[in-house]
């Protein structure tokens, strides 16, 4: 059994390395522009960087099962802080579209594991919790953001250059390896990674509708997580520092509807929260084509976080609970939609973007929510087949 400190060490390490990928990852949005400007390319190459890093995450998740087994979560977890420490750095000393792809390709090496493992490493400290606890951990993902994208905003508009930036994220990176105690002071359950648990997971209709629930509910997300700083810039003509307020304002709504959710989920039920929030969040959705005006913007983005926080964490737990499987292979296949949602509304929305304008591209939205309710609402009816002990 693992000592409390060193869970409470790892619970604090793991919303840390959430923190930080989160920032990693919302900067480039926010630096989008001024990229873009550098080394000459379009929204819809913009999107295809995080569309190409989709497809290697997808395969490196499915070989996170193997690695977590065989080498422990919290050894993978720091080498994916070292990968990403590296490649961070490397990525501020880009000078084409392609070194800009290849770099992408690492840092996406290091978010791969991170999105494999941080999920299922809190489950495992924390397996008779509600979900109360994967909510506090993803609500380290909009803190990530709201740091990144204000600061990150502000540099810029002071003419800080974004290759600078990636250096300072680097850097913070580092620090955090060194939160993780030692491998030998954890004791974390053993996964079923044999093939044969795989294919009884494969063989759960609800799995593919959770799965299908997660791909919509990342779309829905990046939708606006990764879009709306760039909209900003380019729709209103405004400095990055604009841009960064209104990803911010949906990173607090996320922040505000992360903390309220795990207090909420004991009372309503997973599910029903996932739902509820669903129907409020596409209600919402609608009126962004209505707003002109950045304070309206900067209030319905806020909204939007708040309505959309819930879905990952609580899709995540709310499988866990009702699919009596390896919550670790469970949660890494889970992510093997939500990954693939957020690349492909980000790439759908940037094809639009260049075709129609960003403000047409913003449809993706309310559809993901739509697909997402309709999900769910199958995954209700199905029933949960026969599964070996884990």
């Amino acid at each position: 059994m693992t000592d409390q400190k060193v869970i409470d060490r790892i619970d604090r390490a793991a919303f840390a390395s959430m923190f930080i990928y989160a920032a990693a990852a919302n900067t480039f949005p926010v630096c989008l522009v001024k990229m873009s400007e550098e080394l000459s390319f379009n929204l819809t190459q913009a999107g295809l960087l995080g569309f190409i890093t989709s497809l290697e995450q997808l395969l490196v998740l499915f070989l996170s099962c193997f690695a977590a087994a065989k080498f422990g979560k919290i050894k993978i977890l720091k080498t994916a802080l070292l990968v990403l420490t590296g490649s961070l750095f490397l990525f501020s000393f880009s000078s084409t579209y392609l070194t800009t792809v290849a770099l992408m390709l690492l840092i996406g090496l290091g978010y791969a594991f991170l999105e494999a493992l941080l999920t299922p490493l809190v489950e495992d400290l924390h397996p008779k919790d509600s979900g109360s606890k994967m909510n506090l951990l993803h609500a380290s993902w909009p803190v990530g953001v709201c740091f990144a994208v204000l600061i990150v905003g502000e540099l810029l508009s002071r003419g800080v250059s974004w290759r600078y930036v990636f250096m300072g994220l680097a850097a913070c990176t580092l620090i955090i390896f060194f939160f993780y105690p030692g491998a030998k002071k954890v004791n974390l359950p053993r996964s079923r990674t044999d093939f044969s648990h795989m294919g009884e997971i494969l063989a759960q209709p609800r799995f593919w509708a959770l799965g299908a629930g997660l791909f919509f509910a990342g779309a829905a997300e990046f939708s606006f997580a990764f879009w709306s700083a760039s909209y900003i810039q380019i729709h209103y003509g405004t400095l990055p520092r604009a841009g960064g307020f209104g990803a911010a304002a949906f990173a607090f709504g996320m922040v505000a509807g992360r903390m309220a959710s795990a207090k909420i989920i004991p009372k309503t039920g997973l599910k029903n929260l996932i739902i509820y929030s669903a129907v409020a969040g596409f209600m919402i959705s609608l009126s962004f084509f209505f707003i002109n005006g950045l304070i309206l913007l900067y209030i319905f983005l806020f909204l939007m976080g708040l309505t959309i926080a819930c879905f990952w964490p609580s899709i995540q737990s709310y499988s866990a609970r009702v699919l009596p499987v390896d919550a670790t292979i469970l949660m890494i296949f889970l992510s093997c939609f939500g990954v693939p949602g957020t690349s492909t509304a980000s790439l759908l929305m940037g094809i639009l973007g260049d075709k129609f304008g960003l403000h047409i591209a913003f449809v993706v939205a309310p559809v993901s929510l739509i697909l997402l309710i309709l999900s769910l609402l199958i995954e209700g009816k199905m029933k949960v087949g026969p599964v070996k002990a884990v």
